[in-house]
Parts: C-alpha cells; sequence; structure tokens
C-alpha cells in the first residue's frame, strides 16, 4: 500500500518535473521553425495584403531599385550607389544604407535626414548585424546572426510558424498581445547586462516576464529634459511610466496589430492636400525632386477623436479647456494635448510621431528646462498668437492655466523594468532533467 502510495506521488512529482521542463525550454519543447511571411497569404490573404502594404516590410529596400533612396545622392557626403545594398528608412525619419560584403552587412557613415536634406551624424562604420538587425528582421537568431527575412513580417509577432502551417491549429502559434510583445523593437533599450546588442535579446513571445534590457539613460539625446521621447523607437519605455500600463491598456487596445500605416509615394503633381506638411522628397541621382513620400499613420482601432473617449466615458469632448469655434473646426482632440506630435518635427511644426506618456507637455516644464529645447502641449503649436518668443508665449500659457498644474516627470523606466535571474530557465530546465530522470530510476525499482 505505501510503495504504491509512493508510486502515485513520484508520478504526480514527475508530471510537474516536466512541466517545469518544458516551461523552461518552449522553444525546443515546440519546434516550429520559420516559414516566412508569403506562407501565411494562402489562409490568411486579407492581413497578408496588410502587411506587405504597411512600412513594416518597407523600411528596408533593395538600393538598386529606382527611387528606393530617398535622399540625394548628388550630395558630397552621400554614399555611391554602387557600393551599397539595402537602404534602411527614410519615410519620416533618418535614411541610412548596408553595404552587404558576403555575410558582412555595414551601415555607411552618414545618415540622409529628410526634414533638413541633408546627410549628417558622421558616425563611424557600424555593424548592422549587431547594431539593427534584431529589430529590422524576422526570425533574427544572435548566436548565428542568419535570420529569416528582411523587415518585420508575421513571425515577428506570432514566433516560427512551420507546425501552424500544417495542423492550422490556433495552438500552434503564438498570439502575445502583451506590451512587449510590440515594445521589444519599440524601445530605446540594449542588451541586458552590458551585452553588445543595440536592442534586447532573448524575448521569448507569449512571456512578457522575459523582456531583459538595458533602458537608454534619460540623460541621452532620446529624450526632453523632463525625460519626455524626442525620437522614434520609444514607445515602451514610455507607456511603462504611464498609468494606462499599470491598468492594463496594451498596444492593441488601440493600435491594429496588423495595419502599422502605409508608407506611398506620389509625383509633385499628385500629392493629396492632406499630406502637403507632411510628405518628403524623393530625389534622383542629380539632386532633383522627383516626387514624394508619405505614411498616413494608421493603425488605430477606431478615430482618434473617438478612441479616448471610448474608455474615458465621463471626460466630455473638451475636457476643461474652453476651446474656440475655431480650434473645434481644427478638430482638435484629446491626443494633441496629450501626445502633441513633437517627434520629427518639420518647419511647418507637424511631427511624424508622439510621446507614449499620454501626459501633457507642462508650460512651467518649458519655463523651467528653457521654451526653446522643452515644447509644452499649450504653445507647441496653438495659440502661436500670443508672440514670437517661446519662453513668452509659455509664460502666457501658465498664466492663463488655473490652477497651475505640477510639472510632470517621468519616473525611471528601470524601476519597473523586469528582469528575469540570469539563468534561470537553464537552471529550471536542468532540474526538470535530473528530478525526471530520479524518478525513472525510482519507479523502475
Amino acid at each position: 500500500m505505501k510503495k504504491g502510495l509512493n508510486n502515485v506521488c513520484l508520478k504526480v512529482f514527475a508530471f510537474f518535473a516536466v512541466a517545469v521542463l518544458f516551461t523552461a525550454i518552449p522553444v525546443l519543447a515546440d519546434g516550429a521553425t520559420y516559414a516566412g511571411t508569403d506562407a501565411c497569404k494562402t489562409c490568411h490573404a486579407q492581413v497578408y495584403s496588410k502587411i506587405k502594404e504597411s512600412i513594416h516590410q518597407k523600411m528596408i529596400r533593395d538600393a538598386s531599385v529606382p527611387g528606393n533612396v530617398h535622399g540625394n545622392l548628388s550630395d558630397p557626403k552621400a554614399p555611391k550607389l554602387s557600393e551599397i545594398t539595402y537602404v534602411i528608412g527614410g519615410w519620416y525619419k533618418e535614411e541610412s544604407y548596408i553595404k552587404k560584403d558576403g555575410n558582412n552587412y555595414n551601415v555607411t557613415k552618414y545618415e540622409w535626414d529628410p526634414i533638413k536634406q541633408h546627410y549628417a551624424n558622421d558616425k563611424s562604420i557600424r555593424d548592422w548585424l549587431v547594431k539593427c538587425a534584431g529589430c529590422h528582421t524576422t526570425g533574427y537568431n544572435t548566436t548565428t546572426q542568419t535570420f529569416k527575412e528582411l523587415n518585420i513580417g508575421c513571425e515577428a509577432c506570432h514566433g516560427p510558424g512551420s507546425k501552424h502551417i500544417v495542423s492550422k491549429d490556433k495552438a500552434d502559434i503564438v498570439i502575445d498581445k502583451s506590451p512587449e510583445a510590440c515594445g521589444y523593437c519599440h524601445i530605446r533599450a540594449t542588451q541586458a547586462g552590458g551585452g553588445k546588442y543595440n536592442f534586447p535579446v532573448g524575448y521569448v513571445l507569449g512571456k512578457p516576464d522575459t523582456l531583459q534590457y538595458d533602458p537608454e539613460p534619460y540623460t541621452n539625446a532620446s529624450f526632453f529634459p523632463d525625460k519626455t521621447s524626442n525620437r522614434h523607437r520609444q514607445q515602451l519605455l514610455d507607456m511603462k511610466t504611464s498609468k494606462h500600463y499599470t491598468a492594463g491598456i496594451t498596444c492593441v487596445s488601440c493600435h491594429s496589430p496588423h495595419d502599422a500605416g502605409n508608407v506611398s509615394v506620389y509625383k509633385a503633381s499628385d500629392l493629396p492636400v492632406e499630406f502637403q506638411d507632411t510628405s518628403i522628397a524623393i530625389f534622383d541621382a542629380s539632386g532633383k525632386v522627383i516626387s514624394y513620400s508619405t505614411w498616413n499613420g494608421n493603425g488605430l482601432t477606431m478615430p482618434k477623436e473617438k478612441l479616448c473617449k471610448s474608455c474615458h466615458t465621463s471626460v466630455n469632448e473638451y475636457h476643461k479647456h474652453g476651446f474656440t469655434d475655431k480650434a473645434k473646426g481644427a478638430a482638435i482632440t484629446c491626443t494633441d494635448c496629450h501626445m502633441p506630435d513633437v517627434i520629427n518635427v518639420n518647419s511647418k511644426l507637424r511631427g511624424a510621431l508622439s510621446p507614449h506618456t499620454f501626459r501633457t507637455l507642462s508650460p512651467e516644464n518649458s519655463l523651467k528646462y528653457g521654451a526653446d529645447i522643452m515644447p509644452n502641449s499649450c504653445t507647441y503649436r496653438c495659440h502661436q498668437d500670443k508672440g514670437a518668443d517661446k519662453t513668452a508665449r509659455a509664460n502666457w500659457a501658465l498664466s492663463v492655466l488655473s490652477p497651475a498644474p505640477t510639472p510632470a516627470t517621468t519616473t525611471k523606466a528601470t524601476e519597473t523594468t523586469t528582469k528575469p535571474t540570469p539563468g534561470f530557465g537553464l537552471v529550471m530546465a536542468l532540474f526538470g532533467l535530473l528530478a525526471v530522470g530520479y524518478i525513472t530510476n525510482r519507479l523502475r525499482k
């Protein structure tokens, strides 16, 4: 009787030991491999079409195709077209170039600034496989420094799909709706522990706690003085300091995961009116503008003027702000104050991206840190009639706010960064193997 009871206990213990083993090394347990985005087309034609047209699939382009290089190649600092293989970006931020030589991918020295229309940032030649590839490819393996495909495809978010393609079973593909699933690329951070990679390494889709990284310091040029982001690739660090994150709001609460916004190219004569203030000029080899590129910024689950109010139902349309008829006619809404587009701003004060802290930028902080370097939600683009001087405008804005708001400062992202104990998964896996071996031995006796 006692021996039978012991055997039952050992079998139960064995079950949990195996469970620990499979939890610790999910990739090995699954055994799926990367199949490529095109393999998804047959069953998911509509989603496939959205992905192929989105900016995620057009960040890296063949440099030999006319029009794929947007910068002015007649500039003395421009790379020679014959010496570059790929173009990176250039739709609304800097454009870089890759020179591929065998298995080496090197980013050339200068970057094209599409806002100022010149080549800048005389950087040393960088190893693209170390600095960029983790977020600009699908299926990147840091051990072998190889990848399945350039750009962001289906499996960058859903994981290896070979098993799902055969079974058609949802259980055989990852559906990760956590902020970390988007954030392991949409983040200003490097490999945890001072590693060499310029992006987080080791994230396991479906397991948010596995996202480990060293966040970029707030003292870097990527942030305004009040710690609000002023560059792209910042969303997770911003969001983790917000009330949205602690309330369980995720990226897909607002953004459609399959629609990152479309990029289009128009001849100058065909450029739609709505893009005239935000379009980016595309040059030919002689330095002539031949067309304009646009990014529509789509991808929200509903129009932004409705999106905030779908959760904040008790907040009236214009909250406490007394908008004029002119402002109402301009369709001013929540995000104009809480997410002003202060990132990658052109001469017409139209920015390409917005911070994701969801806090208004206070005029008090403009005065505290300097109005020339710290914008505020009141006078960044609105209330330009209150004087040509930014400081004077900030003083005016502060004087009419009653009561004056407390200037917001962002808490350190490191305070909410989850970093599992290094090697924990391996230790648990070894424990599982030893436990299974021990129990099997005992049951044979």
